[in-house]
C-alpha cells in the first residue's frame, strides 16, 4: 500500500519515507507545479525507500545511479511516453 500525504515546507526535499512507516510525505511546494511524470517518479523513488533501497543524504556523482533514482527516472520516462 502507499499511503500519501501532503505537507508544505520550505527547502529542497521534494518528499521523505522510511520503511518504518506506511506513510510517503509529499512536498506540496513542488507537487502543486509537477506534470504527472515528475510525481510517477517521485513516489516511485519514495517506495523504493520502503522496500529498503536508500542512497546518499548528499548530491554525489553516484546519487542519480542509486536505486531509488535510477527506477524513479525510468518511471518518469513511462509516464511522460503515455502523455
Amino acid at each position: 500500500n502507499l499511503n500519501v500525504e501532503r505537507y508544505y515546507a520550505s527547502g529542497s526535499t521534494i518528499g521523505y519515507t522510511s520503511p518504518s512507516t506506511k506513510i510517503v510525505y509529499m512536498n506540496g511546494n513542488f507537487f502543486d507545479d509537477f506534470t504527472a511524470s515528475e510525481v510517477a517518479d517521485n513516489l516511485m523513488h519514495e517506495w523504493l525507500h520502503k522496500l529498503g533501497f536508500d542512497h546518499d543524504s548528499s548530491a554525489t556523482a553516484r546519487r542519480p545511479y542509486s536505486v531509488p533514482y535510477a527506477i524513479g527516472y525510468i518511471a518518469e520516462d513511462m509516464v511522460a511516453g503515455l502523455m
